[in-house]
């Protein structure tokens, strides 16, 4: 496997299940594309304090807004017992009342990210439940269910490259077939302004690629934003055209699991 990264100059800082209901109708905005299931999971305090609180449901309910404009947003839930949601072999993985990244096209999560003290190989979600946090080598993402082609998360560190380890962190979860991904390769902000999330849907919706959205949209909205964006290809001008994926191509674009897996790449955005 061969991987490559480039990095622009220019944590997640965040200070049964819950189910916070929307009804969105898909429209017209933009550059047309096709009307993806979207699944939002948000969390904002943990359980015993376990984690520190922040304030992020203005953040996913403009995500919410802007997207429901184009798109069918399925769930918004927060992360109360949700590891099983995206562990790999796992029924809910594909349940949609029960919020599986895969039972849908587009998942969006903001929560606390990390990288794990005993073992660098492994990046992880912040669950709600005390001291719980969703493990990337147990998630393989875009395999079943609708197969998520999209799988965004505003979280710190889980998208790390500085120590040439991301590949060991995101094999499994990258090799399910899912598209593209987006996080942080270090910390990201957020705070009372929710310009980042609304100018990341609104920029896709009018065609730019979601690599693109995602880094300028986090990186404009706080200069010290770390935003990232991965993905695979069979080789490494494929690996590069996909990385131009937009919200039209990315359904159509063909799944590469496992073998057919030849190179993995990525662009981050530096904080000042």
């Amino acid at each position: 496997m061969q991987v490559h990264k480039t990095i622009k100059n220019f944590f997640f800082v965040a200070a049964g299940m819950v189910a916070l209901t929307v009804f969105a109708a898909p429209g017209m905005a933009g550059v047309y594309h096709t009307p993806m299931h979207v699944g939002v999971r948000c969390q904002d305090a943990f359980q015993d304090t376990w984690a520190p609180t922040v304030d992020v449901y203005p953040a996913c309910s403009d995500f919410i807004s802007q997207i429901g404009s184009t798109d069918h947003v399925d769930f918004y839930f927060n992360l109360e017992g949700a590891v099983v949601a995206f562990e790999n072999g796992n029924s809910n993985e594909s349940c949609n009342p029960c919020g599986g990244v895969d039972s849908v096209d587009f998942f969006f999560m903001i929560t606390h990210g990390t990288i794990a003290n005993n073992n660098a190989d492994y990046a992880g979600y912040a669950m709600w439940d005390d001291n719980t946090i969703a493990w990337t080598p147990n998630m393989r993402f875009g395999a079943v269910g609708k197969e998520v082609k999209i799988f965004s998360t505003f979280s710190c560190d889980t998208f790390k490259t500085s120590d040439g380890l991301f590949w060991a962190r995101w094999q499994t979860a990258l090799s399910g077939g899912v598209k593209i991904a987006t996080g942080g390769h270090d910390l990201l902000y957020v705070d009372n302004s929710t310009t980042a999330t609304t100018n990341f849907v609104a920029d896709m919706q009018n065609g730019m690629s979601i690599g693109s959205a995602w880094l300028e949209a986090l990186w404009y909205a706080n200069n010290s934003n770390h935003p990232s964006v991965a993905n695979t290809g069979a080789n490494s001008t494929d690996c590069w055209n996909r990385q131009g994926a937009t919200m039209a191509s990315v359904q159509t674009m063909s799944a590469l699991r496992d073998s057919s897996i030849g190179y993995v790449c990525w662009s981050g955005w530096n904080g000042d």
